[in-house]
């Protein structure tokens, strides 16, 4: 199984439907060999550049 993780509800629903993961279970959906599930919420935001460095100030 490969496990897909998005952003939310709306972007797993599309994914699954293009690799063919349309049995819809709790919390996630499967077929194909994939298990497709979401977070609510962003996954990722930007760091200000002086969080990698002391010496590297933002503008």
């Amino acid at each position: 199984m490969i496990l897909v993780i998005a952003e939310k509800p709306s972007v797993s629903k599309s994914i699954a439907k293009v690799i063919g993961a349309n049995t819809r279970k709790d919390g996630y959906m499967e077929g194909n060999g994939y298990l497709v599930s979401w977070c609510l919420g962003h996954l990722a935001e930007y760091v200000e550049p002086n969080d990698y460095d002391e010496k590297v100030e933002t503008l």
